[in-house]
């Protein structure tokens, strides 16, 4: 038996693949960056108007991310008192 039939021959398809795969996501994000910038450049409203929409919004996001990495930091200190009680009295024993 030689290498190629105890590993299998190297297929250029399986190369290609990972290769269409990149593409497709480059051309899904260019063409959604494309649709967005076209949306805002024909939307109704006005620039000023569109800017403060924009704002709110990053604000609402912003605020939210903050609520919920304090939600996060508070349930790791409450995780890390819960394995610090429970260590603590295994690590006397030794």
């Amino acid at each position: 038996m030689n290498r190629y039939e105890k590993y299998g021959e190297y297929s250029s398809e399986q190369g290609s693949a990972a290769e269409s795969a990149k593409s497709a996501l480059a051309f899904l994000a260019l063409g959604a960056a494309v649709g967005a910038l076209l949306s805002l450049l024909l939307a109704p409203r006005s620039g000023p108007e569109i800017r403060q929409a924009v704002r709110d919004a990053f604000d609402d996001v912003r605020r939210e991310l903050g609520q919920q990495t304090s939600r996060l930091r508070r349930r790791t200190r409450e995780i890390a008192g819960q394995t610090r009680e429970k260590v603590m009295p295994i690590r006397k024993t030794r």
